[in-house]
């Protein structure tokens, strides 16, 4: 699965391996900036900025926030 393909520009809920859970807006996926893979995400919905990134290596699960589909 790319999780370019089934996440970008969709309301998520992310669940990180310490166990909390996000619901953020998911902007970009970044294979290269930082030497790692992260998810770039905003809590607004606006496709034109992301606020911060997570690592993939933090992440436990995402799906997609039902409320959205």
């Amino acid at each position: 699965m790319d999780v370019m393909d089934v996440f970008n520009r969709k309301w998520c809920i992310v669940t990180m391996k310490d166990g909390r859970k996000e619901r953020l807006y998911v902007v970009d996926v970044d294979y290269e900036t930082f030497g790692y893979d992260m998810i770039i995400y905003n809590y607004t919905g606006s496709d034109s900025y992301g606020i911060d990134d997570i690592p993939f290596s933090k992440i436990d699960e995402i799906v997609i926030d039902g409320d959205y589909l």
